[in-house]
């Protein structure tokens, strides 16, 4: 590792940046990896899983179950170490090198303490060499998904590009679009059947969601190329995404205890909107960490915003315009 790197000031960067410590970081991001691979591969004679639990929740810290989940953590945070820099950062390609034949065994050298002590047992050059083909399997070119060719693929890249990947980890985006736009549909026919009669509080509320809903003048359109940055774009569907929330909670139940017409169709697209904030917070990051502000913006959110992530927000915005439609409706009436 390079001598002159900060240690404390490395494992603090992690902190800022991802909330948590560079092994943490560096396990949650490999189960990422592993999951997409074990989800396309499991195994000869073995039924393929419509999608596999990759994100084992915020009390489960360290991925012990799985050898190869630990060995991937254990590579990513190695390379981050020697080159100083955050995992999310690492290359994926620079990884690759540490899983060659005559490679130095990891165990051999620096590991993080949570792994050292809680003697994880991996590390060694035969489980290196039996994860190569799981990294290289994202290293890879898809020829369906081309990537930029000024891309460099990071770890922070990959891992953006498989949340926005429908049926990936986090669940399924285009689900989680259908399930809000069959609550609209839900609430308009029980409206014009006369079973829900909207409260004053719910028109209220939703005019002022719809008033708040209406995109600035250079914001996408059906036609042509947004005038917007992909960030601030994607930043206002994130920060709506806890405004619909929070509206949601004040409205009244249907009288079952459950939720209302509105409170559904606000709820369930704060969920869609939702699914965007990891990498908008990523993103916003990164554009925040530069140490000068890059001249094309353009260019620079293209080597960072997977095309996958694109589509997502795109698809995303296509459904606040349906449901600005639908409490521009509900006010009126």
């Amino acid at each position: 590792m390079n001598g002159d790197v900060d240690m404390d000031g490395w494992e603090s960067g992690h902190q800022v940046a991802y909330g948590c410590g560079a092994w943490e970081r560096a396990c949650h991001q490999a189960r990422l990896l592993v999951a997409w691979h074990e989800e396309r591969d499991p195994g000869f004679g073995m039924p393929v899983p419509r999608r596999f639990p990759a994100d084992p929740g915020p009390r489960v810290k360290w991925p012990w179950g799985s050898a190869r989940h630990s060995t991937v953590g254990l590579l990513l945070w190695r390379a981050a170490y020697e080159a100083g820099i955050l995992v999310d950062e690492v290359a994926l390609d620079d990884v690759l090198r540490y899983c060659v034949e005559g490679a130095d065994p990891l165990d051999t050298g620096p590991m993080p303490d949570a792994a050292r002590k809680a003697g994880i047992g991996v590390g060694s050059a035969e489980s290196v060499a039996g994860i190569r083909h799981v990294l290289q399997a994202h290293v890879e070119p898809d020829p369906a998904s081309p990537r930029p060719t000024e891309v460099r693929l990071t770890l922070g890249y990959r891992v953006r590009e498989l949340r926005a990947t429908p049926d990936r980890e986090l669940g399924d985006w285009p689900a989680a679009l259908t399930v809000a736009r069959q609550a609209i549909g839900r609430a308009d026919d029980l409206r014009e059947r006369g079973t829900w009669h909207p409260t004053d509080r719910e028109r209220s509320v939703g005019a002022r969601i719809s008033r708040d809903c209406e995109p600035p003048a250079d914001t996408p359109s059906a036609f042509g190329r947004p005038a917007s940055s992909w960030l601030e774009r994607a930043s206002r569907l994130a920060d709506t995404a806890t405004e619909l929330a929070v509206a949601a909670d004040t409205l009244p139940s249907d009288g079952r205890g459950g939720a209302g017409p509105l409170a559904q169709v606000l709820g369930a697209t704060s969920d869609a909107c939702a699914r965007l904030r990891a990498g908008t917070e990523e993103i916003r990051w990164l554009w925040a960490a530069e140490p000068h502000e890059p001249a094309d913006r353009d260019s620079w959110e293209r080597t960072h915003v997977p095309g996958a992530l694109l589509v997502q927000t795109e698809e995303t915005e296509h459904l606040m315009r349906a449901v600005a439609v639908f409490l521009w409706v509900l006010a009126c009436g």
